[in-house]
């Protein structure tokens, strides 16, 4: 049998969490999982909207529309302010992945600590990658290419203020540079009306999902926003042919949820307030990263302690260095955790290995 292997490693993160699962059955300890990209705050509370869900309808049974479940596609466009076309995908991931592979341009600028997936989607299609710090995105102008923004960042938790986010897509409007906005985080944090929709120009693409904002992992639904002609038509028949449609039993839940609201908004409320908290008390304690230009927002954040020492205490993360390819930044002894958990649990965790580091100096 001849195979075609892939020509980018395995995931990090995922092999840390397969490390962890391991370390915890042999020991019978009970690790806090920060490696993971999940919020695991809260649930969201789908019982409370008391879907009436007829599971032997065939509009449940059969396939959606191409493009997606159409009664969602117009409630994203509603919601997110959203006036171009929208697919819908299978995930994030998925929808970048697809994006990439739609996109004519060689060159790929992301920024210098970036999710390590990104790389490796860029890689697996030959793209050229070039690096920028996206805590400097004022300064930052490229002349050609597209460059892919995640804000708030994975893995820094960094975002500019509004007013830098606009100004940006302002001046790129019409230079010939593509904008990729991958937003899973941005809508958990901000308004849906904070009018940054409106500076989606023809050059600007967003992929989003419902994974984060809402914290449906499990149900893999995601989209891509494009008012160019030519990349809808060539995503619609790209995504045709690599997923036939997606699942529609999902769809229509998401779709349900984003018009009634209410148990978004709580759900969101709950995530927010513990991951202020965390952040919070990673900075009293003089635990986050020095390169940071303002705190981060979440719902990830770099730390001043290594990976090694983080698990000596219980607790997993990644260490930074997965997330760059420039070895000349100063990663060393940082690791990205998450900080959408729980605050009393953090707490618990964070307390106990403070406490550890005055007894043992």
């Amino acid at each position: 049998m001849k195979i075609n292997t892939a020509n980018v490693t395995y995931s990090s993160i995922v092999q840390i969490g397969e490390n962890i699962n391991k370390i915890e059955k042999e020991t019978g300890d009970k690790y806090l999982k920060l490696h993971r990209g999940v919020m695991d705050v809260t649930t969201l509370d789908i019982d409370s909207l008391k879907i009436d869900l007829n599971l032997n309808s065939t509009k449940l049974q059969q396939y959606s529309g191409n493009d997606g479940n159409s009664e969602l596609i117009d409630t994203i466009k509603e919601e997110f302010g959203l006036d171009g076309h929208v697919i819908i995908t299978p995930g994030g991931m998925a929808g970048l992945d697809l994006l990439i592979s739609s996109l004519g341009e060689e060159t790929i600028w992301i920024p210098n600590y970036h999710w390590g997936s990104w790389n490796k989607i860029l890689t697996t299609h030959g793209k050229e990658i070039k690096t920028f710090d996206d805590f400097d995105i004022e300064n930052f102008m490229p002349k050609s290419g597209v460059v892919l923004l995640c804000y708030p960042s994975n893995p820094t938790g960094y975002c500019p203020d509004l007013d830098v986010m606009k100004k940006f897509l302002l001046k790129f409007k019409d230079s010939g540079v593509t904008i990729v906005l991958d937003l899973p985080y941005y809508y958990l944090f901000n308004d849906l009306n904070d009018g940054l929709s409106e500076l989606f120009f023809e050059n600007v693409v967003v992929v989003s999902s419902f994974s984060k904002s809402i914290g449906l992992s499990g149900y893999r639904i995601g989209y891509i926003s494009t008012k160019n002609e030519a990349l809808y038509q060539t995503l619609r028949i790209k995504s045709l042919y690599k997923y036939n449609s997606i699942s529609t039993l999902p769809q229509y839940i998401i779709n349900e949820l984003l018009k009634e609201k209410e148990a978004i908004l709580e759900y969101k409320k709950k995530t927010i307030d513990s991951i202020k908290k965390n952040i919070m008390v990673l900075d009293m304690n003089g635990l986050l990263f020095d390169e940071y230009p303002t705190n981060p927002t979440g719902p990830f954040a770099v730390v001043n302690i290594s990976y090694d020492e983080l698990l000596k205490n219980k607790i997993s993360s990644v260490p930074l260095s997965k997330f760059t390819l420039n070895k000349q930044l100063k990663h060393e002894n940082c690791s990205r955790i998450s900080v959408a958990v729980d605050h009393k649990i953090f707490w618990e965790y964070f307390e106990k290995m403070l406490v550890n580091e005055k007894t043992t100096h």
